[in-house]
């Protein structure tokens, strides 16, 4: 029986998974962010005609919802970047364009929810449709770049 070394451990293995591991994970990441995406951005485009009154509170909320989703599928990006970011000494580009989405979504965020709550944006445009964008086109070019490097 053999044993594994000290350094072993849980997240080194995470880490340091095969090429068509990754190629799943974006591929996963790409589909989930065009499905719940789309809806995001055509709530941008065509959300007011949802009715005059209200269309602002719950196209945001619905907005809200749908890219906290995309985000949410899209965290472990994230959370490699910065396990990754002491060992490489570099910001890796899967971390610098999670932190971009998670501070659009975020901005927009405030902004939703204080508009639920008092029926008026606290400030625009928001900025939901960014961030889905944004991450359906780095999953999107990731997944075709490790079908590259996994053929």
């Amino acid at each position: 029986m053999t044993e594994t070394p000290a350094t072993d451990s849980p997240v080194a293995n995470l880490l340091s998974r095969p090429a068509d591991h990754r190629l799943r994970e974006y591929k996963y990441r790409f589909g989930q962010s065009i499905v719940f995406g789309l809806p995001v951005v055509a709530l941008q485009l065509y959300g007011r005609a949802l009715g005059p009154t209200d269309s602002e509170r719950w196209v945001s909320l619905l907005q809200a919802l749908l890219a906290g989703w995309v985000l949410y599928v899209n965290l472990g990006m994230l959370f490699e970047g910065i396990l990754l970011w002491p060992a490489r000494r570099r910001v890796s580009g899967d971390l610098a364009v999670s932190l971009l989405a998670a501070a659009l979504y975020l901005y927009s965020l405030i902004s939703a929810v204080h508009g639920v709550v008092t029926s008026g944006l606290l400030f625009r445009p928001l900025l939901f449709h960014m961030c889905v964008i944004l991450l359906a086109a780095w999953t999107g070019w990731r997944w075709w770049r490790q079908s590259r490097v996994a053929a």
